[in-house]
């Protein structure tokens, strides 16, 4: 079952007895979507509908799509229209009042629910939900222990080795994926790297390829934490223990560190700033990628309030690929030097 958003809740689909599988376009020129869809929309949603109308998701039985932005809206549209699949569902995800918002997310996680149960004719019983909720807060527990090796200096993991491996779970069965990550912490706990650059937070859009954060390590930088939805922030959910399984789960998932979306910049900075503590970072650098205007209209304000806190910031833009990223090495060099 594909799925965008990191709002989307995992445990449902996997008690549905489906395998979640993220889908994250590709980095490489964008070729038939402008065809579908405004040129002036992100590189994501564009090379979404590149692999999308060229068969490449046709493995799928389904999509579950999330109300997050207008490109994701018109991707929906676009999807439903041009790439008939059996089952398609629109998630609608509330930014207001929590406890409203808990309420409101609780009844779309029902629908949804009442959906998957259609689409696959499995009843999705409270036993299924706890299995899969269990299931996925492990895998959440080991990423976390996964990446406190980075919290040492030096980290001793990178951050490209990292989003391989979190690029390789959105991808693959969690309970295959549970028992790859136990064997690689015996093994990293041996182990450390050698370097003493400087360690920053990358923050903004969701980035799908891990050789761009390899080529900002490259750079002379240690990436110590992803604070985007594709990174260490799609694992900062804790469901509590609960009868009522999809009220938890409601109320985790919009509790959870927010996007640009969820309008909440003071509590985007906030937790910068308490990651940025924690793992002893020398800056952040804020990406965004191009058109992402949800992210972009963020830029000037939270980098006003995290430079006001003592935190240096680079901004960057791109494509999401190795394309353009040439052109941003000389200042994400100088930013290392700096920070230095």
């Amino acid at each position: 079952m594909g799925w965008l958003c990191s709002y989307t809740p995992l445990e449902l689909i996997y008690a549905a007895g489906f395998r979640p599988f993220r889908i994250i376009g590709h980095s490489k020129p964008i070729e038939s979507a402008d065809s579908y869809i405004h040129p002036n929309y992100c590189q994501f949603v564009k090379s979404t509908i590149d692999l999308a109308i060229e068969g490449v998701y046709d493995f799928l039985d389904g999509v579950v799509f999330v109300n997050s932005c207008d490109a994701m809206r018109r991707l929906h549209d676009v999807w439903k229209r041009f790439i008939p699949y059996k089952f398609i569902f629109l998630l609608d995800i509330p930014m207001g009042n929590f406890t409203l918002g808990s309420k409101y997310l609780k009844m779309e996680f029902q629908k949804l629910k009442i959906a998957l149960e259609d689409y696959s004719s499995n009843v999705i019983t409270d036993v299924l939900i706890e299995e899969a909720i269990n299931l996925f807060t492990e895998t959440r527990a080991l990423y976390h222990e996964l990446n406190s090796l980075r919290m040492e200096d030096p980290p001793r993991m990178s951050g490209r080795e990292i989003t391989e491996l979190t690029i390789e779970l959105f991808h693959t069965d969690p309970k295959s994926w549970n028992e790859k990550v136990k064997a690689i912490l015996k093994e990293k706990r041996k182990t450390t790297t050698n370097n003493d650059n400087p360690r920053i937070i990358l923050s903004g859009s969701p980035i799908h390829d891990a050789e761009f954060i390899g080529f900002i390590e490259d750079c002379g930088l240690n990436v110590v934490y992803e604070d985007v939805c594709t990174g260490s922030k799609f694992f900062d959910i804790q469901i509590k223990k609960s009868a009522d399984l999809l009220g938890s789960l409601s109320e985790a998932y919009l509790n959870r560190t927010p996007c640009a979306r969820m309008m909440k910049v003071d509590k985007r900075v906030k937790s910068l700033i308490v990651v940025s503590k924690k793992f002893k970072t020398d800056g952040i650098i804020h990406h965004s990628l191009k058109f992402c205007d949800t992210y972009l209209f963020d830029v000037p304000i939270l980098k006003e309030q995290l430079m006001a806190q003592g935190l240096s910031v680079l901004f960057i833009e791109s494509d999401g690929g190795l394309g353009s990223l040439n052109q941003l090495k000389t200042r994400i060099e100088a930013f290392a030097e700096m920070i230095r």
